[in-house]
């Protein structure tokens, strides 16, 4: 299959197993991301979907199979060189040092500094603007590690969109957060999306999130992709039975399905 023109990551044939283990946590993954497109990853603990974002990102190597990111291998790339096309906000990240807001967004810009590293004028208006966009410029002097959960996931992102990438990966944004902010922080990244026409690629674990907040899904189990198409195509009570082992009952609404835990089949 041929890299489509607005084609922005491929993977074929990908595979990778950790040094340690006998057997492959991904066996075969075969997709492609789109401009503009908003794809959700869903699948059980341990189903390989860090070790998928952390591959395709270019931070885990020794994989078999071919990853390009805007039609090159990503193993050819420099870590600058794959900054300025996708941008990862990661499932943990540890506030080591209490660098202003103000610091910790500017990090986002590195790929596109000068040659001696000094922010410009349009570098400070880049971070200004990402900051303001998702709210954190409300605190943008204080110190990021005195940050709530939810203040903390608006920095990273802010961070992220600083770095002006085509392709926006976020590994679990909603992990650890609350009710509220759970929907913050999903609605955001929705809605950047459709603004900056970035494609979105974020790992989630509920699956009624997916059908909010997703066009597209991935469901990964047992080292394959099990399906791929339109979350109101591809969820159902059988699939969430088949990889979660949780009986659930759809409940219809006036815009799609929700679903409902019942049970869990062991």
């Amino acid at each position: 299959m041929e890299l489509a023109k607005d084609s922005l990551l491929k993977v074929s044939g990908l595979k990778y197993r950790y040094p340690s283990a006998e057997d492959s946590v991904l066996n075969g993954l075969d997709c492609e991301f789109k401009t503009g497109e908003k794809v959700a990853v869903l699948g059980s603990n341990g189903a390989g979907k860090t070790t998928f974002f952390n591959l395709v990102s270019g931070l885990t190597e020794g994989y078999e199979g071919s990853i390009k990111l805007a039609g090159t291998e990503i193993k050819k790339l420099k870590r600058v060189e794959i900054a300025k096309k996708l941008a990862l906000v990661p499932q943990k990240h540890e506030p080591l040092f209490p660098f202003t807001v103000r610091d910790f967004v500017l990090m986002g810009r590195y790929a596109r500094l000068g040659v001696f590293g000094i922010p410009r004028e349009e570098d400070l208006e880049v971070v200004k603007n990402a900051a303001k966009e998702t709210g954190a410029y409300k605190f943008f002097d204080r110190p990021y590690n005195s940050l709530s959960g939810g203040e903390m996931q608006l920095a990273v992102i802010s961070r992220a969109l600083a770095q002006e990438s085509e392709l926006l990966i976020l590994d679990e944004p909603s992990t650890h957060l609350d009710f509220k902010n759970r929907f913050v922080v999903l609605d955001l990244v929705r809605r950047i999306s459709e603004k900056r026409k970035v494609a979105l690629l974020m790992s989630l674990h509920e699956p009624n999130d997916v059908v909010q907040f997703a066009d597209r899904v991935i469901v990964i189990h047992e080292g394959k992709i099990a399906a791929d198409g339109k979350p109101r195509d591809i969820i159902n009570e059988k699939l969430l039975l088949d990889i979660f082992q949780v009986k659930a009952k759809e409940i219809k609404t006036d815009k799609n399905s929700l679903f409902m835990p019942v049970s869990v089949c062991v």
